[in-house]
């Protein structure tokens, strides 16, 4: 019953993504024909090395599925199955068995998609990978399988019964030095502090916060990996596209969850209509506006010739293009959405093509 359950939804939520993938596919003709190669290249570039490094390559190859169960996770587990699911008497290892199914059902498309890319790079035939198939189909069925137990692990993760929140368990009574502290942020932020600050710090949004921490650090990487391979920088600048409208959406979507009790509690302040909106929609952007300071910094200082049209278009586009997708009307549907964000990355990515000229 759960596998049905979630192959409709995965059916569906793939009924509602694909035409608009054709399109972006479309719109980045050339450079998007190029990705199919990558997803299997990590096991060849594997298939050549030491097994320690193998092994690392192995690991970070198995990430992308982990992360895209997990993005799948109320597709594969949802919530409100956990409360039926503990009502049967059902033993761990048919749990585990259920898992274990509709996890392969996520991982299809990944594994297709690699086995695509391995069929293309059988059609080059490229002289330096003769040789290696046999270890890099080992290789392939180790990263699935490293995917596949992370995903196990993390679905019994959200049949962990939850705690209870540290915050609620901590004293009432505050300190002087942290009453000084408060009334401090108060007169510097105003308003702000108490609704959005507190809630951030030891409220229902901490997970914004971390969310934030993460995105600041995901990003941040990206970005290094340009100076330390500057050849490469192309692609980093594709990746920071992938990475700024992925989190930035993310972050608005838990933003919004995370702040709705507050929301709804504050309708008798006097609070401008937009308040709400337009705090969660800066809230959601700060990260990616502060990894654009630092990426506009290094195009500018570092050793790339930049395209005199694409380079200015990518780099004011990059402030655009986060916000784009989430300033949509209320009853816009999830296809508009989905559309919408799409739209906005393929262009993004598109300039991120030609914003360096090649040397």
């Amino acid at each position: 019953m759960r596998l049905r359950w979630s192959a409709a939804e995965l059916k569906a939520l793939l009924r509602r993504w694909a035409a608009f993938i054709a399109v972006v596919a479309a719109v980045l003709g050339q450079f998007f024909a190029t990705l199919i190669g990558w997803p299997a290249l990590p096991l060849f570039w594997a298939s050549e090395q030491p097994w320690p490094l193998a092994l690392g390559a192995v690991v970070l190859h198995a990430l992308p599925g982990l992360l895209l169960c997990w993005g799948l996770r109320e597709q594969l587990l949802p919530a409100h199955w956990l409360d039926a699911e503990r009502a049967l008497p059902l033993r761990r290892i048919e749990l585990l068995r259920a898992d274990l199914a509709v996890i392969g059902l996520a991982l299809l498309p990944l594994a297709l998609l690699n086995l695509i890319s391995m069929a293309a790079w059988q059609h080059a035939d490229p002289a330096w990978m003769r040789g290696l198939w046999p270890r890099a189909m080992v290789y392939f069925g180790l990263s699935l399988a490293l995917a596949a137990g992370a995903a196990a692990l993390l679905m019994q993760g959200r049949r962990l019964p939850q705690g209870v929140a540290q915050s609620a368990a901590r004293p009432q009574g505050t300190s002087g030095s942290g009453r000084r502290l408060a009334s401090g942020l108060y007169r510097l932020f105003g308003v702000h502090w108490p609704l959005l600050g507190l809630a951030l710090w030891r409220g229902p949004a901490r997970p914004v916060l971390h969310l934030w921490a993460l995105s600041c650090l995901l990003l941040g990487a990206n970005l290094m990996a340009a100076l330390i391979w500057p050849a490469q920088a192309s692609w980093v600048l594709a990746a920071h596209t992938l990475l700024v409208m992925g989190l930035s959406a993310r972050l608005h979507a838990q933003a919004t969850r995370c702040y709705a009790p507050l929301i709804a509690a504050s309708q008798a302040l006097p609070l401008a209509a937009g308040f709400w909106p337009r705090r969660l929609l800066l809230l959601a952007l700060a990260p990616s506006i502060l990894a654009w300071g630092f990426m506009a910094a290094m195009l500018l200082l570092g050793p790339w010739r930049l395209a005199p049209l694409a380079a200015p278009s990518f780099m004011v586009y990059g402030l655009l293009a986060p916000a784009l997708p989430m300033m949509a009307k209320q009853g816009d549907s999830a296809e508009a959405r989905a559309g919408r964000w799409l739209l906005a990355w393929a262009l993004w990515v598109a300039l991120a093509s030609e914003a360096l000229l090649s040397s």
